[in-house]
């Protein structure tokens, strides 16, 4: 069983972040430091995207999906496959200062 607290705090050294949370494959939170207003099912909804475009990926013939970022008005969401098949989801509020190369290469170590 990985560290979850300590993957999360790790994220939550990048520099933006808002919030970070860890689920399993079923969408169930396994560790969270979320902010209030982030919906309840968060998880699933988070697990059905990036199950959808894993699926997608996987017909395009570009192997499998490792991560996936999406770019909003209201900031960055990373979605993140970790090790254990744990999904790691990462809300960033881009400000200055914000690198998304850094916070994709602190994801991919776990």
């Amino acid at each position: 069983m990985a560290d979850y607290q300590n993957i999360i705090s790790t994220i939550q050294q990048t520099a933006g972040v808002s919030g970070v949370a860890v689920v399993d494959a079923n969408g169930a939170s396994l560790q969270s430091a979320m902010p209030a207003d982030a919906t309840t099912d968060l998880g699933q909804v988070a697990r059905s995207v990036y199950g959808n475009i894993a699926v997608q990926i996987k017909r395009m013939q570009r192997g499998n999906l490792q991560r996936l970022v999406l770019e909003t008005e209201q900031g960055v969401t990373l979605l993140s496959g970790l090790a254990g098949g744990e999904l790691l989801i990462v809300f960033v509020d881009v400000s200055e200062g914000f690198n998304l190369a850094q916070l994709i290469e602190t994801a991919s170590r776990f």
